[in-house]
């Protein structure tokens, strides 16, 4: 066996200036982040609207909200309206989730008015006719058929269920039968009701003058006003069920076995947080992260396996996924209970481990900033959460100068196995139920 090599230290930053930014708050309430990146002649679009409900009716509302939003106005019909669009090489999408409905966009930067001002329009006058809603009441009700027989995606919900109960935060996907009876005088009303600008954000990165952009943003979308603030959904609450046994979750004819665990953990704004970052990512943010070496690589039990920090509303949590063979998932999610309880008690990350996830964290974050797109994306969970713009560019700065000793003890704070709920979604076991 050749002897252990401790990698180098990250290799200083190359020196360039941070994108020029214009941070704005105009009269509507509406925050706008516009940042110049001009590797090409594109504008990316960020706009993030806090949307929360607590009706249970909400998720199946506001997801066909998402998929009509766009679908024409008074002025503009579908047809129009895509049209225009094509013609300055531009698109529009939304989205929605318990948290936020998001409206990504891209176009040629000439084209940026013509891109705004047809969000406008939606913003202010989508008209939900009942054809298309109609139309797209079928797609979603096909495309949640679709979704509930994934084992990832209903392996995540079964976690939050088990973490959350009946939060808002659960209802990642609407009921199907809540979907079947939207129609739509309820999705205008929703509209009407909660897609507001105060407390929204929009971000804009690329080929374009920040300040010129925020003023042209400021007259394109003033129109969109509303007194009221947008609704932010409801904090988490701590997960239920921390420490217990794995909920066993059956799933006829099921192949395999998705094992998902979660604990509380510091969000973005938390000192510890760049700590448990790269904590973290010593236990499974990357190829050679412990799980990964021992599940996979050593023991063979795991297909494919990962940790990560998700930040929520108020919250955030450490989560562990991975996949497993039946005959083998006992023995796997053992094996991930034991490298917690290893990584936060009698083996913390090593001044190697911790050197490897550090030039790791810092690449990756250097690589999606380089892009447009990148940019754009990593501003908008940060600005979304009302931090300052240049919270990305700070992240990097913290990553790096975080002691070791503080990534040992954010591991021995928020990575011990007592603290995670579980569940085991796969074949039903033999004398087992789902709790």
């Amino acid at each position: 066996m050749s002897p252990t090599r401790t990698p180098p230290p990250p290799a200083p930053p190359r020196p360039s200036a941070p994108p020029e930014t214009v941070d704005a708050l105009l009269d509507t309430g509406l925050r706008v982040v516009a940042a110049r990146r001009a590797t090409a002649p594109v504008v990316q679009l960020r706009l993030g609207v806090p949307f929360g409900g607590t009706d249970p009716r909400h998720a199946a509302v506001a997801e066909l909200l998402a998929c009509t939003l766009l679908g024409g106005t008074a002025t503009r019909p579908r047809t129009a309206l895509e049209d225009e669009l094509a013609a300055v090489g531009g698109s529009l999408k939304a989205v929605v989730g318990p948290e936020n409905l998001l409206v990504t966009g891209v176009v040629l930067a000439e084209g940026l008015p013509r891109l705004l001002a047809v969000l406008a329009d939606c913003l202010t006058g989508a008209a939900y006719p009942a054809p298309l809603v109609e139309s797209e009441r079928e797609r979603l009700l096909h495309r949640i058929g679709l979704t509930g027989a994934l084992p990832a995606r209903a392996a995540r919900a079964a976690l939050l269920r088990r973490c959350f109960g009946d939060h808002p935060a659960t209802r990642e996907t609407p009921d199907a039968a809540e979907v079947a009876g939207v129609g739509p005088a309820e999705v205008a009303a929703l509209h009407r009701d909660r897609l507001l600008p105060r407390g929204s954000a929009l971000v804009l990165v690329g080929d374009l003058d920040p300040a010129r952009t925020a003023d042209l943003a400021a007259a394109l979308l003033g129109g969109w006003s509303d007194p009221r603030p947008a609704v932010r959904m409801a904090p988490l609450p701590a997960p239920a069920h921390r420490g217990q046994p794995a909920a066993a979750v059956p799933s006829p004819g099921a192949r395999q076995c998705e094992i998902r665990l979660a604990a509380p953990a510091p969000v973005r704004s938390d000192p510890d947080h760049p700590a448990l970052y790269l904590a973290d990512q010593v236990l499974g943010g990357f190829f050679s992260a412990r799980l990964v070496q021992e599940l996979r690589e050593r023991r063979g039990w795991i297909y494919t396996g990962r940790s990560g920090v998700e930040q929520r509303t108020g919250a955030a949590l450490a989560t562990v996924e991975f996949a497993a063979a039946p005959r083998h998932a006992r023995a796997a999610l053992d094996g991930a209970l034991a490298e917690l309880a290893a990584i936060s008690g009698p083996h913390p990350p090593t001044t190697e481990e911790i050197a490897a996830a550090r030039g790791h964290a810092l690449g990756h974050h250097a690589l999606a900033r380089s892009t447009q797109k990148g940019l754009a994306d990593a501003l908008y969970g940060p600005v979304t959460a009302g931090l300052p713009a240049d919270w990305p560019e700070g992240l990097a700065a913290r990553l790096r100068a975080v002691p070791d000793e503080e990534v040992r003890e954010a591991a021995a704070r928020h990575l011990r196995p007592e603290a995670y709920t579980a569940v085991l979604l796969g074949p039903p076991e033999p004398g087992t139920a789902a709790d």
